[in-house]
């Protein structure tokens, strides 16, 4: 092993951490009592926790990037000097922690970044305390009119280009869920042109909550009417590069809830979709598309 594998390196810190005399830690022969040549033994061996730490610390330092292939169960093994259960538990604790996605037969593969990575988290945590159409309106009001402006400003013209190209399929859609699913887009794209990444995630981090509000306007037929013209809007004026109309665009196109969702503005938005027989709509697949964001 070179100096800086990781076993070496843990094996290491572990004998500092145990107070080994300096020939322990070396590995030559010293006069130890048992109790160190069992610490020696055992700091020779990583742990499941000693594997995790040492990929996260590399995936979080970039210097594993997404797409990247993790050395197979058996490199593994020898290179930490575990058995390949310890080392498939270490890999089944990376999965659940959103770094790695593992393919049985194939290998595991550093996870990309997504920008709703923080929205099953939330989107469980909404539904418990009952996040109310109102709450999700005022809270997008913040949010989304800050991006259209920062996107008006920013969006170079990929970014235009991609938002009109959704702009045409919404235009196009007919159904209730292609509707909702192409506004979604819509407005995720904006956050995206916005050109800050903490704005995407924040956006991320609601979608499932966003794509439900977007089904109770869609199924509206009056919000529909008055809402959907916006977006053309919305998008003149990101493409015009005019921060304060597209502002004011979106302001008025998020708050024409506020005016015409009557009663299902103060009930929980599980509670609307449900009596609207809407809830299986709801839980259609709304994964937002991987993002690479490795280069900074």
């Amino acid at each position: 092993m070179t100096a800086d594998d990781p076993v070496r390196t843990i094996a290491n810190q572990r004998r500092k951490g145990a107070g080994m005399s300096d020939a322990a830690a070396a590995g030559r022969p010293s006069v130890v009592d048992v109790s160190d040549e069992v610490k020696l033994s055992v700091a020779n061996f990583a742990t499941k926790a000693d594997i995790i730490a040492d990929i996260e610390g590399k995936i979080l330092r970039r210097e594993l990037h997404a797409g990247g292939k993790l050395p197979s169960e058996r490199d593994m093994c020898r290179t930490y000097a575990v058995s390949r259960p310890v080392v498939r538990e270490a890999l089944s604790g990376l999965a659940e922690r959103g770094h790695i996605e593992i393919f049985p037969g194939r290998g595991s593969y550093v996870r990309a970044i997504a920008s709703d990575g923080l929205a099953d988290t939330l989107n469980r945590t909404a539904t418990r305390i009952g996040v109310t159409a109102r709450h999700l309106v005022e809270a997008r009001t913040m949010l989304e009119c800050s991006a259209a402006e920062m996107a008006a400003r920013n969006a170079d013209d990929g970014a235009i280009r991609e938002l009109f190209a959704i702009l045409g399929r919404h235009e196009e859609t007919s159904s209730l869920t292609a509707s909702a699913y192409t506004d979604l887009e819509f407005h995720e794209t904006i956050a995206r042109a916005s050109g800050n990444p903490v704005v995407a995630l924040m956006f991320g981090a609601i979608r499932p909550q966003v794509y439900a509000l977007m089904l109770r306007s869609h199924s509206d037929r009056r919000v529909h009417q008055l809402g959907d013209p916006l977006h053309r809007r919305i998008a003149e004026a990101i493409e015009s590069h005019a921060p304060d109309a597209a502002r004011a665009a979106m302001t008025e196109h998020l708050t024409i809830a506020l005016q015409h969702f009557g009663g299902d503005l103060d009930k929980s938005l599980a509670d609307v979709l449900e009596e609207r027989g809407l809830t299986g709509a709801a839980a259609l697949q709304t994964s937002a598309p991987d993002q690479d964001w490795n280069a900074s």
